[in-house]
């Protein structure tokens, strides 16, 4: 829970950074609408699909819906610390009445390919935590570990805004589970930027 606190702490107080934030320069190579720079600082808003294998003692491949936050401090054209916030809830789960809610956050860096055309593809690496919430047998809270790589593409659309056009990861937790206690989970997401 104390994790958790942290993670939130940490990405609110980055906010007033980005809002007071200057654009980047790229000599010549940015992706924006409003000349050659980017912005300091982007928030992303974004709908979650996780396919996930969490159940206690069973293989368990099913999906769970959610969405997720994301706060992107760009230090120069290239490289940016991320803070990701994400939230996953199954229901019924492989047919049973089990309902499983995690949470992941979620800090790393992203290494962005900036070119001469709108689409902008990136990979990243974040590591930090989970919580799983999940009334299977009774009401279990957990926490572990939980680490996350992969890449997406963006596009602007307008001067502050820019959207998701996919972004795929592969999410690793280890939650206990009683089967390996390791989940192996692919997360896919598309949303919304809002560029300070």
């Amino acid at each position: 829970m104390y994790l958790i606190k942290a993670a939130l702490l940490i990405l609110f107080a980055a906010v007033p950074l980005g809002l007071h934030a200057q654009a980047v320069p790229t000599g010549g190579t940015g992706y924006g609408l409003e000349g050659d720079s980017i912005p300091r600082a982007e928030a992303g808003f974004n709908y979650n699909y996780i396919r996930a294998n969490a159940p206690p003692g069973q293989c368990g491949c099913f999906g769970f819906n959610g969405g997720s936050a994301s706060f992107t401090y760009n230090v120069n054209p290239t490289w940016a610390g991320v803070a990701d916030l994400a939230v996953g809830h199954a229901a019924n789960v492989d047919g049973t009445s089990q309902v499983i809610t995690i949470i992941n956050y979620l800090f790393g860096a992203r290494y962005t390919k900036r070119n001469h055309t709108r689409w902008v593809p990136y990979g990243q690496v974040l590591f930090g935590g989970a919580k799983e919430d999940v009334n299977f047998q009774f009401t279990i809270n957990r926490q572990s570990l939980s680490l996350m790589g992969g890449g997406g593409v963006t596009r602007p659309i307008r001067n502050h805004f820019a959207v998701t056009v996919v972004e795929v990861d592969y999410v690793y937790t280890r939650i206990p589970n009683a089967r390996g206690n390791s989940q192996n989970n692919t997360r896919v997401l598309t949303g919304i930027i809002y560029r300070f």
